[in-house]
C-alpha cells in the first residue's frame, strides 16, 4: 500500500480523536506454540496482542481494533499481504515473522430512520457452529485452516450497515459491501495448503501446472456486494429471511494449455444467496436450522478442461443442543449440500453430508472448562477431533492446553490435512 494512503488514514484518526470523549482501552495478549507431532517440528511459537479502543463522539461511539503478531516459525505465515485483500482497503502488513493490521475501525449511531454502523466491521449471520452456510457476509482466513475461531478468522470489511425496526418488532438489516476482499488461503507449502481434488486442480504430466494467483475485485462501486436479512421473533422462534448479492471468496480455477504447459486462472464469480434461520428454545433442548440456496456455484469437475462446471446448490443444517446437565452443553448438527443439475460431472458428491458433535463441560466453578468436538463426513469418512482443557487461573488469565487430530483419506475435505495433526499450549491475558 502506498505510504499517501497510510497517511490519509492517520490524519482521518486524528482529526476523530480531537472528537473522542470518554476513551476506553482494552484488549488482549496472546501466547500459543503449536507442535506437529507427526512431522516433528514446530507449527507456530506466536505472540498475539490486540488493542481495542471505544471512545464517545459528539454522535454514536467510535471503535478502533488494532492486531499484531510475532512468530518464530514461518511456515503458516504468507511472504507478504496476499492479494486476495482488495487493493487500498487491506490497512495491513504481513512478513514470514509476524504481521500488523487494522483489523475494524467502525462508527455506531442512531437517528430517527434506525442504528447505522459504518466502517470496517464483522457481520455475523446464521446459527451453524463449526461450518458456516448464511454466515458468508465477511470472508475468512485458512491460515489455519478451521482451526481458529471464527471471530479470529472471520476478516472484517468496509461497508455501510444499517438496522431499521419495523411496525410489527422486525428487523430490517441492509449491507453496502464496499470491500472485495476474500478468502485468505494458507500459502504454498503449509500444511494447510488446500490439495483436495474437491477444492483445487490435480496436478498431472511431468511439467508443473502453472496457477495465476487469485486477486481480489478491487472496484469500489462495480465490485460491491448487497446484503437484506430481515429479523422477527413469533411465538417463541427467532426467525430471519436473509439475502446476499456477493462475490462468492472461492476462487473459481479454470484450467487450459498454453503450448504444452497447463495453466491455471483465478476468477472470482458473483452468486444470488437465498435463505433463512430459525431457532427456539424447548425446555433443556435449543432447536437451531439454516437454510441457503445459492445460485452460480462452480464445481470441481470430472473433466479435465476447464476443470469446473456451473451449477447451482442447496445447503441446510440442524442443530439440537442440550443444557439439561448441570455445567455441560451437549449440540449435535446436521450439515448437508445439495448440487443441482451436473452432478454427474462433478467431482463433489450430489449430496454431502457432515456431522459435527461438540460436548463441554465446566468444573470448579467454571474455573476448568473441558471441550471436545467431531466433524465428520459421512460421504468420504474423515474429519476433524478437537480437544481442548482451558484453566482461568485468575480474573482476566486463562491457560490452555489442546490437540487437534485430522483423519481420512488425502482427497476429502478434512483429509488433505492427515499430516497436519498437532498439540497446543498457551496462555491469553486480558487488560
Amino acid at each position: 500500500m502506498r505510504f499517501s494512503k497510510y497517511s490519509a488514514l492517520l490524519l482521518l484518526l486524528l482529526l476523530v480523536v480531537r472528537e473522542v470523549s470518554a476513551l476506553d482501552i482494552g484488549g488482549t495478549i496472546k501466547a500459543e506454540n503449536a507442535y506437529n507431532y507427526l512431522d516433528n517440528e514446530w507449527q507456530k511459537q506466536v505472540l498475539e496482542a490486540d488493542l481495542e479502543v471505544n471512545g464517545e463522539l459528539p454522535k454514536g461511539d467510535l471503535t478502533f481494533i488494532v492486531k499484531g503478531f510475532l512468530d518464530q516459525q514461518t511456515v503458516l505465515n504468507p511472504v507478504s499481504t496476499p492479494d486476495t485483500y482488495a487493493s487500498g482497503r487491506a490497512f495491513r502488513y504481513d512478513a514470514p515473522h509476524g504481521g500488523l493490521e487494522l483489523s475494524e475501525l467502525y462508527w455506531e449511531f442512531e437517528t430517527g430512520l434506525g442504528y447505522w454502523r459504518l466502517g470496517k466491521q464483522q457481520v455475523v449471520w446464521g446459527e451453524a457452529d463449526g461450518l458456516k452456510l448464511l454466515d458468508v457476509v465477511n470472508p475468512q482466513s485458512y491460515r489455519e485452516f478451521l482451526l481458529d475461531d471464527f471471530d479470529e478468522s472471520r476478516i472484517p470489511l468496509w461497508m455501510f450497515n444499517g438496522e431499521f425496526s419495523l411496525p410489527n418488532d422486525s428487523i430490517l438489516q441492509i449491507l453496502w459491501i464496499v470491500d472485495g476482499t476474500t478468502h485468505e488461503l494458507a500459502p504454498s507449502g503449509s500444511p494447510y495448503e488446500f490439495t483436495s481434488p474437491l477444492l483445487v486442480p490435480q496436478k498431472g504430466g511431468a511439467t508443473d501446472d502453472r496457477v495465476e494467483s487469485p486477486k481480489a475485485p478491487s472496484h469500489w462501486i462495480r465490485d460491491s456486494d448487497f446484503g437484506v436479512r430481515l429479523a422477527h421473533f413469533w411465538n417463541g422462534w427467532d426467525i430471519t429471511l436473509n439475502y446476499l448479492y456477493h462475490y462468492i471468496d472461492d476462487p473459481v480455477l479454470r484450467t487450459s494449455i498454453e503450448g504444452v504447459t497447463p495453466f491455471v486462472s483465478a476468477n472470482y464469480e458473483r452468486s444470488h444467496l437465498l435463505g433463512g434461520s430459525a431457532s427456539t428454545a424447548l425446555g433443556d433442548w435449543v432447536l437451531r436450522t439454516e437454510l441457503a440456496y445459492e445460485t452460480d456455484r462452480y464445481q470441481r469437475s470430472v473433466v479435465s478442461l476447464p476443470g469446473v462446471v456451473k451449477t447451482n446448490q442447496w445447503g441446510s443444517v440442524i442443530g439440537l443442543d442440550y443444557q439439561g446437565w448441570t455445567d455441560q452443553l451437549i449440540s449435535l448438527q446436521w450439515f448437508q449440500s445439495r448440487v443441482l443439475g451436473q452432478n454427474n460431472l462433478t467431482v463433489k458428491d450430489e449430496r454431502e453430508n457432515i456431522i459435527s458433535l461438540i460436548w463441554e463441560h465446566r468444573f470448579l466453578n467454571d474455573t476448568l472448562t473441558f471441550r471436545a468436538s467431531n466433524l465428520s463426513s459421512l460421504n468420504r469418512h474423515d474429519g476433524l477431533v478437537r480437544v481442548k482443557m482451558s484453566y482461568n487461573l485468575i480474573s482476566n488469565l486463562d491457560v490452555y492446553l489442546g490437540g487437534d487430530r485430522f483423519y481420512g483419506n488425502h482427497k476429502g475435505l478434512f483429509g488433505q490435512f492427515d499430516q497436519a495433526d498437532r498439540v497446543a499450549v498457551g496462555a491469553e491475558l486480558g487488560f
